[in-house]
Order: C-alpha cells, then structure tokens, then sequence
C-alpha cells in the first residue's frame, strides 16, 4: 500500500541538513537553520518533519530522538542511543501558506487503493474525485511511500508505472 503526495494547500519550507552525527550526535536546531538560512523559515512553525539523508521516516530509522517540535528543531543524540550513533537527518518545517509564496507546497498524504489484484492504484484523476479542491491543478512533485513503515517507494525495489 503506498501513500501519494501532491502540491497543494500544506506548506513546507526546503529541506535542511545543517549538521552530522559525527560530534555528539545530530543536531538540526531551529535556531542553527534560522542563522544559517535567514528568511527560509517562518517565523512560526506548526509541524516538524524529520527524514535521514536516504529518505528513511524517523521510525523506520529507530533512533531515540531527544527532541523533535518546532520551538527546538530535531535533535537526536548519541548518548540516547543503544549504538552510541545517530543516522544523518535532514528537516523541513510546515508554516502558514502566505509564508510559502509560490513555492513547493505538499499536499497532506492520500491512500486511496489497496495492493490487491493488479496492484495499488493512486491515480490522480481518482484522488482528484475523491478530494475537490484539495489537490492542484498541476502537480510538479509526487512522493510516495510504504503505510506501514514509511519507506520512499524508491527503495522498496518495486517497479512504478508513469
């Protein structure tokens, strides 16, 4: 069963990946990203969200996170872990559409089919039926993942008609 994403109403700002877990473990903080990318975050920030540099959800990477929310920013550090090591994590932040302009905005995530008989259909034409107004009218982006384990369907090995 996968999850299909498109533009639409949500916003999120650019991906960001300011540190390595090479010291004491990866720090992402709000403030960091604010200095280092001055007027690519919003001043408020409603949601977090947090992916290792090879697309895997915090979940599925298993890391203890020390702190993920949008008044800190994404910490997750080695002395928390089992392994004493942290994976590498990138962030991006969802504000208020005015912030976003006319950049990339994302949808929230659809998961309409199941993967029975020929396999799992997430056509946009369904979703678009099945959702008014919800998704634009020309996409420029779509990701998807796995419902259980939020795995990029990229790294699933399975093969995706376009």
């Amino acid at each position: 069963m996968f999850l299909l994403i498109y533009l639409g109403p949500e916003c999120w700002t650019d991906w960001f990946d300011r540190d390595d877990p090479s010291g004491t473990g990866d720090w992402e903080t709000l403030y960091s990203l604010r200095m280092e990318n001055p007027g690519k975050i919003c001043p408020n920030p409603v949601d977090i969200e947090a992916k290792t540099l090879s697309g895997l959800s915090v979940a599925a990477a298993g890391d203890v996170i020390y702190k993920s929310d949008t008044t800190v920013g994404f910490v997750c550090r080695k002395s928390d872990q089992p392994t004493k090591t942290c994976n590498d994590y990138r962030v991006r932040f969802s504000c208020h559409p005015p912030f976003c302009g006319g950049g990339v905005c994302w949808t929230k995530w659809y998961d309409r089919d199941n993967p029975s008989g020929t396999g799992d259909w997430e056509l946009l034409s369904d979703l678009r039926k099945e959702n008014p107004g919800q998704i634009c009218e020309h996409p420029l982006y779509i990701e998807a993942q796995t419902t259980d384990t939020s795995t990029p369907a990229s790294s699933t090995g399975q093969t995706f008609l376009t």
